[in-house]
């Protein structure tokens, strides 16, 4: 589902893009201002959401070591309470 929200964040950034250098008119009436002030509204909101989901393509592996508790192992520390109270033996 995000990499869909992606996908149309970006399609439709470039849309509204080229319809904003298209249709672009350098006036002072209302609706060229109110009309131009939507598209770039428009655009601002598919920046947010490519930048909500930009970390879910670049998804970096993260080194977790795991830590596995066995009492037959020679190199873990000795919990003497531990092991009276689990104690196979």
């Amino acid at each position: 589902m995000k990499i869909l929200t992606l996908i149309l964040s970006i399609l439709v950034f470039f849309g509204a893009g080229y319809v904003l250098i298209i249709d672009f008119k350098p006036s002072l009436e209302m609706n060229n201002i109110l009309y131009t002030a939507l598209l770039v509204i428009l655009m601002l909101i598919c920046i947010t959401g490519v930048l909500y989901n930009f970390p879910f393509l670049v998804k970096q592996r993260r080194n977790v070591k795991k830590i596995i508790y066995n009492s037959y192992s020679n190199k873990r520390i000795s919990n003497k309470e531990f092991d009276q109270q689990y104690s196979i033996l």
